[in-house]
């Protein structure tokens, strides 16, 4: 186990939650009209930078990508939303199917990232379904368009792992045992490597859940946009992704038979949140694939 990879920054005995502070003071937080109320979103960088819309996971917020966005902010302008009915976003008003959500998500872009300004799309898991439909929304304006462990591909998958419940958990340090168990059967694949910060996160994410992705990842509607996106393609997965299982090439030859050459990554000694397993893997692998698009 490298410590220090996963760590970044992370300065001496500094606690998760100190940690996630001082990343998020170095963002600027922006809201926009979702449903009823606001859809949060946190921007790290320059404005001058090519900008960077980053989706997080089902359960999740920005704090998916909390090892991530400072290293990628060096070089683009990263915005990272809340989605709607999760973090610290209001849910939308419309039946929680993935188009309606894209279509707000969208509209909030449109604020942020101003027509007719170009800007680079990543998504993770539940993420990369919704930012796959964002992508046809957006049309020419996407640079290009990274799946990263996206469901919704309406392939085959393992057998999803039972999760503890969260009921079951009477003090902190019960409900901290059951998100280290479930990190350690969904997300993460070393067990070394769900420290600290990892348990804060999912504490943290999952509590501000509003919303279930329900049986949205398991139909093809990230493949029926995928087929509509008209940008450069990537697929980022970790190797030992549980959901993928021993299925990891069916999603390769789908993203390669929609764009022929489409460059899809699959980073060793990882499982399903391959972007916070490996932090600098992952990062490098993302900023070449985005150097890349933007040579086309």
């Amino acid at each position: 186990m490298n410590f220090e990879i996963r760590q970044h920054d992370r300065r001496g005995d500094e606690s998760p939650a100190a940690f996630e502070a001082r990343v998020r003071a170095a963002a600027r937080r922006v809201e926009t009209p979702c449903g009823a109320g606001q859809m949060v979103w946190h921007v790290w960088g320059n404005e001058s930078q090519p900008p960077l819309v980053l989706f997080h996971g089902g359960f999740g917020s920005w704090r998916h990508w909390i090892l991530n966005v400072l290293p990628l902010s060096r070089s683009y302008c990263v915005i990272a939303a809340d989605l709607p009915g999760l973090g610290d976003s209001d849910p939308i008003r419309e039946e929680y199917a993935a188009e309606n959500i894209a279509a707000e998500v969208s509209r909030g872009i449109d604020i942020l990232v101003p027509p007719p300004n170009r800007f680079h799309v990543a998504g993770f898991s539940f993420g990369g379904i919704i930012g796959g439909h964002v992508s046809v929304l957006q049309g020419k304006r996407v640079r290009s368009f990274a799946a990263v462990a996206a469901g919704g591909l309406g392939l085959r998958n393992a057998p999803f792992p039972e999760l503890a419940s969260m009921s079951t958990a009477s003090t902190p340090e019960a409900l901290a045992e059951v998100h280290r168990n479930n990190l350690s059967r969904l997300m993460i694949d070393n067990p070394e490597r769900i420290d600290d910060l990892a348990i804060h996160v999912q504490t943290e994410t999952v509590r501000r859940a509003r919303v279930r992705s329900g049986k949205i990842p398991l139909t093809g509607t990230l493949t029926s946009a995928l087929k509509r996106i008209d940008t450069v393609l990537a697929g980022i997965w970790g190797e030992k992704d549980v959901i993928a299982g021993p299925y990891m090439d069916d999603r390769k030859q789908l993203f390669q038979s929609i764009q022929p050459g489409c460059d899809f990554r699959i980073i060793e000694d990882a499982g399903h949140w391959v972007m916070y397993e490996r932090p600098e893997a992952f990062n490098a692998t993302l900023l070449e694939l985005l150097a890349a698009a933007e040579k086309n």
